[in-house]
């Protein structure tokens, strides 16, 4: 699912994929989520999934600290019971089923994934950033394993580990409403392009058909 294990391991590299008609933003109402989560006239910011220390979630929370725009809100869906938010600028939400996941990605404003860079990240692709290019969703994350070579011109990068710039990256993209929503359409359509779950199915299908060929 990504270079360095294909590097490591041989064989064909095949990405994570979604279903792009499920996962599409035009079917659902953000402000109603948001009325939902209680976070009406709010700007998320959405972390969505388990909230391991490798994924940058503290980075994260750290960052919101700094964001300068007033009504900016972290969201976190996923966490444990155990996680707290300890700040009024975060709110956390317990795991749900997939079948929720568009709803929740559709109120999001910004999908945050600082993947920190670690001996966990470097062979790992997170399978959230397509979920939030299917969803159009500007996404701010980190040059770990091949997330620049997925994602090419269409989200944000930062350095890892660095709260104080993903803070500034959270501002940037409130600041820049148009250029966010342009990239996050782009998003999508390099998700329907390239990494549909159509798409994955073909590429799966030829590797049947060649290594078929090959063992008669």
């Amino acid at each position: 699912s990504n270079r360095f294990l294909q590097n490591r391991f041989a064989g064909e590299l095949l990405y994570h994929c979604r279903d792009t008609s499920l996962l599409d933003p035009g079917k659902y109402d953000p402000a109603e989520i948001k009325r939902r989560l209680g976070l009406e006239n709010k700007k998320i910011v959405m972390f969505l999934g388990t909230p391991r220390g490798h994924k940058g979630v503290e980075d994260l929370i750290e960052a919101m600290n700094h964001v300068r725009t007033p009504n900016a809100r972290l969201v976190i869906v996923g966490a444990g019971d155990d996680m707290t938010a300890h700040s009024d600028k975060v709110k956390i939400v317990s795991k749900i089923s997939f079948a929720e996941l568009g709803e929740y990605l559709s109120s999001a404003d910004i999908v945050a994934i600082p993947q920190r860079r670690t001996s966990d990240t470097v062979g790992q692709m997170p399978a959230k950033i397509f979920d939030a290019m299917a969803m159009a969703k500007p996404i701010i994350t980190t040059p770990v394993s091949d997330i620049p070579e997925v994602l090419e011109d269409c989200g944000y990068l930062v350095e890892p580990g660095n709260p104080r710039q993903l803070a500034e990256k959270i501002d940037y993209v409130f600041e820049h409403e148009e250029e966010a929503r342009a990239k996050g359409q782009e998003a999508r359509a390099r998700c329907v392009r390239l990494y549909d779950l159509k798409v994955l199915e073909k590429q799966l299908l030829a590797l049947v058909k060649k290594f078929g060929k090959k063992q008669d």
